[in-house]
């Protein structure tokens, strides 16, 4: 006969210590003292009869029997909260809380939901953009959809869309573009802060201007696209944010040059095993919608799981 299994909360507090490395973590996840979880784990170890951590200048790394165990327990808990959810009735519905920019969330991300929620009306998804990131303790966001080159220590990371900058206007502005020079003529929108902009795009097209010199800079994308759409200038088009304008035709590229710029829009978590099952159907939703896309915006197959 099997002995007895340890009490539960000793197992929570191991494998969350376990993903975390860090008690403080662990704690805050958990909802308890990080004294409480030291207590959780130093009893599992006199149960078990052997060290689970090694403990030196403050830094927690796993002994050989802690990373048998680890996985183990994840995947463990993994089932629990599938079968949890399986037995739920269908009205009761879990919350995702997804953080985007607000240009992405509002020219890519929330004209498409409707899809997801069709497709999956037990998950009820709040979108916010200004949850902190999360990578942080207080993280109250689940999933994020984050602009970058993907390079994000500790965190799951897939890449939903590559990014290529390329001048935007409206049709009855691109009649009066013959050349990538005709832009000295005209109010050049731009957003600072990327690490590639005009300078770059202008530099690739061999044309030296003083685009300074008519530049129109806000702060957002969406504001840039509106203001194109209004026809105050010329936007530095972002691909994954302008797709919904060149499709419907009221924005175009008035030149076929496009710049690749290296960096794009990535879906990050922290994998905890109560959120496991609602994350992975955003996920997997989301890279879905790509699939369906063709040319410069379409992700490529590179992932990090850094």
């Amino acid at each position: 006969m099997r002995p007895n299994p340890p009490p539960f909360p000793w197992l929570r507090a191991f494998e969350a210590t376990a993903r975390h490395l860090s008690m403080t973590r662990a704690a805050a996840e958990l909802r308890i003292s990080a004294s409480a979880v030291s207590q959780q784990i130093t009893a599992l170890e006199a149960y078990l009869g052997r060290p689970l951590f090694r403990r030196a200048n403050r830094r927690l790394t796993l002994t050989a029997s802690g990373a048998l165990i680890a996985p183990k327990l994840r995947a463990g808990f993994d089932l629990i909260h599938e079968a949890i959810d399986d037995a739920l009735p269908a009205k009761r519905r879990q919350a995702l809380l997804v953080r985007v920019t607000t240009s992405f969330g509002s020219q890519w991300l929330m004209h498409r939901l409707d899809s997801f929620r069709a497709a999956h009306p037990r998950i009820g998804v709040q979108v916010t953009a200004t949850a902190e990131p999360i990578e942080r303790d207080n993280a109250s966001a689940e999933i994020e959809i984050r602009y970058g080159k993907g390079d994000w220590p500790g965190l799951a990371s897939d890449l939903l869309l590559d990014e290529a900058i390329f001048p935007v206007c409206t049709p009855q502005l691109a009649a009066r573009l013959k050349k990538p020079r005709d832009l000295a003529r005209h109010d050049l929108i731009d957003v600072p802060g990327y690490e590639m902009g005009w300078s770059d795009w202008l530099a690739a097209a061999g044309v030296d201007i003083d685009w300074m010199r008519r530049r129109l800079a806000v702060d957002q994308s969406v504001m840039a696209i509106q203001l194109a759409l209004d026809g105050k200038g010329i936007a530095l088009g972002r691909s994954p944010l302008i797709q919904r304008e060149l499709r419907e035709g009221r924005l175009v590229a008035p030149f076929p040059l496009t710049l690749e710029t290296g960096s794009g829009y990535w879906i990050l978590h922290r994998r905890r095993p109560a959120e496991a099952r609602k994350i992975a159907a955003f996920k997997d939703w989301l890279l879905a919608q790509t699939r369906d896309m063709s040319g410069t915006t379409r992700a490529a197959s590179r992932s990090s799981h850094s």
